[in-house]
């Protein structure tokens, strides 16, 4: 009787096995069946076929990607942004993506980058409130003359607990008040959380204004055969550069005289023609959209002021 059921066990082990190892050719993230001999990789989705737990190092380049591998993207695509102008749009242009960073990736990881790298340089060269508080000077009497502010209809005049507020809103006049009437020190601080607050509007207003300069390379290039979507490659692609100079820059080098010759390089590779019409085209893109960038970032500046 034992040696039938020593059978039976060994029997039993044996089917065991045997389902185990028909289970180790079905892949357990889609189910496809995989043929002999064992590749590394399913045909069908592509997931490893031989699972363990991740070393460290593994880990780690999960959690970055591959684009931060030493044989990654990220260095292949580095190297052609900064050192070849509109050529990493001419290799998209011609099919090959596989090999660098897909456009809009490059784009929200550099400028996530640059704009926390902003934001640590803002906060450590911002100056204290007492600081602040010695600079703003407030009237003591009316012999001191009040505040006033002019542009075209609209006046503001600040003067002694006295505001008033002419070709603007009324809402907008009662925030400005609400701003003036602060103490000193209530006033510095709001002074001091300006440059942090308009950090903060900087990444959307960047978002806003690149399918815009996407479309003035639509009308300023439109005998060429492209559509907004192509042009927005090229708009990423040389906004990521821009950041990247942005980057170096708060490093204390001079680096953003760098980008009226790297962006008329770049044009020139992309849609090519002679330099005189890239640097008109370029030059009234650039001309449209500097005013169109000046005017975002008033509109973040007041908008911190009043709403920080």
């Amino acid at each position: 009787m034992s040696t039938v059921i020593t059978q039976l066990e060994d029997d039993a082990t044996e089917s065991n096995a045997g389902e185990a190892a028909l289970a180790a050719h079905i892949c357990p993230n889609c189910g496809h069946h995989i043929d002999h001999p064992l590749p590394n990789y399913c045909g069908h989705c592509g997931q490893e076929t031989r699972l363990k737990p991740p070393t460290v190092m593994e880990f780690l380049q999960q959690f970055g990607g591959s684009i931060i591998a030493t044989e990654g993207a990220l260095w292949r695509t580095l190297k052609l942004l900064l050192l070849h102008p509109g050529q990493l749009t001419r290799e998209y242009f011609n099919g090959r993506r596989r090999h660098y960073i897909l456009p809009l990736r490059l784009f929200i990881t550099i400028s996530v980058i640059a704009m926390v790298l902003m934001r640590i340089v803002t906060i450590l060269q911002t100056p204290t409130i007492d600081e602040i508080e010695a600079n703003i000077k407030v009237p003591q009497s009316s012999s001191e003359g009040p505040a006033v502010l002019e542009f075209r209809d609209i006046k503001i005049v600040v003067d002694q607990g006295r505001f008033e507020c002419v070709g603007l809103p009324p809402a907008f006049c009662l925030r400005l008040k609400d701003r003036f009437a602060l103490e000193p020190k209530a006033m510095a601080k709001q002074f001091r959380d300006l440059p942090e607050h308009a950090l903060g509007f900087a990444g959307s207003a960047m978002f806003l204004l690149l399918p815009l300069f996407a479309c003035l390379l639509k009308i300023f290039y439109f005998r060429r055969d492209l559509r907004w979507t192509e042009h927005l490659i090229f708009a990423l692609h040389l906004h990521a550069f821009w950041f990247v100079i942005l980057i170096i820059q708060l490093s204390g080098l001079p680096a953003v005289i760098a980008i009226p010759f790297y962006s008329f390089i770049a044009a020139r590779k992309v849609y090519g023609g002679s330099r005189w019409t890239t640097l008109l085209r370029m030059g009234g893109v650039g001309l449209i959209y500097g005013s169109l960038l000046m005017l975002a970032l008033l509109t973040m500046l007041l908008a911190a002021f009043l709403f920080g």
